[in-house]
């Protein structure tokens, strides 16, 4: 059922009232050519540009009536106390990837010390060089290994694409498992959000798929076709067991979505999403990549039946 005064997006195309993007940062500058595949970059975008186009797209939305909110602000805004500031960062150090107490210690330090919420936030997307720590020592095999790596924290470059870790389905969300180990960190964000954010605490969001469930799912998977219909892709991202699950919640909660279409796409990351090769227009309109009508398999999901078409 459709709430006053909550979150609802039943449609990829009607319009658009508040968006939440993330104006790219220093986290851009911090890739470095060897750790590209690793933070899932082919190259390293010039950001002086990135941050021009980002704001020209920003400012476009905003002439034409839409609220636009930013990610780094949002969270910042969520840390409304000291206790809950704790829990953010310890969260955040536990699945940075650190290697021991010690250096999470000190990670926890440097953040602490910042005293305004937002550069915390903006020191935690950028990434944090083992420079940055002054008590910084290699102890063990581990530090003489990975000497060449400049970061104890790596940067977080994929956050403006704010819709894969988090993606609001009618009157619900779904808070994603990432497919990465170096995207999972992303989900956090919006998990204090929508757990402690002001404007958001208070919605009564149902959780359509949570980021501790074991399986695989992203937002560039999840279109909103209509108020009945609901399209996710089987992909290199998201898995056929994540769609089920997300299908069971959603028709338990007696959501207004009648059907869920899983499209089973190639697994290969140039067909990372499917919103990358399937996208809606118009309300009878889509684009479509070519490459996929072949081989493309959809099983169409209803509470009392699953089909194969």
């Amino acid at each position: 059922m459709k709430k006053e005064n909550a979150l609802n997006v039943y449609s990829e195309i009607g319009k658009l009232k508040t968006v939440m993007l993330h104006r790219p940062g220093k986290e851009i500058e911090n890739l470095t050519p060897d750790s590209l595949d690793r933070l899932l970059f082919d190259d390293i975008p010039y950001l002086e540009i990135a941050i021009e186009e980002h704001d020209a797209v920003a400012k476009i939305l905003k002439d034409n009536g839409v609220e636009v909110l930013y990610l780094e602000e949002l969270v910042a805004e969520a840390l409304t106390s000291d206790k809950i500031k704790n829990e953010f960062v310890d969260e955040f150090i536990e699945e940075a990837q650190i290697d021991s107490d010690t250096k999470k210690s000190l990670v926890k330090e440097l953040l602490m010390d910042i005293d305004n919420n937002l550069d915390m936030v903006l020191k935690m997307m950028e990434g944090i060089k083992k420079r940055e720590l002054p008590e910084y020592k290699k102890t063990s095999l581990t530090d003489l290994v990975d000497s060449e790596n400049p970061f104890i924290v790596d940067a977080m470059p994929n956050l403006y694409f704010t819709r894969d870790p988090a993606a609001f389905v009618g009157h619900g969300v779904c808070l994603n498992k990432m497919r990465n180990l170096t995207r999972q960190r992303e989900t956090i964000f919006a998990k204090y959000i929508l757990k402690y954010h002001p404007r958001f605490k208070d919605t009564d969001l149902p959780m359509w798929y949570d980021r501790e469930d074991s399986t695989s799912i992203e937002g560039g998977d999840v279109l909103v076709l209509s108020d009945s219909v609901l399209a996710v892709g089987i992909s290199e991202r998201t898995d056929a067991g994540s769609i089920e699950t997300l299908a069971k919640r959603i028709f338990e909660k007696h959501e207004s979505f009648k059907k869920i279409l899983a499209l089973k796409i190639q697994n290969k990351r140039a067909f990372m999403h499917l919103d990358t090769v399937f996208t809606m227009v118009d309300y009878d309109k889509f684009t479509i990549h070519p490459e996929i009508e072949g081989p493309l398999t959809v099983f169409s999901l209803t509470k009392d039946v699953l089909m194969v078409k």
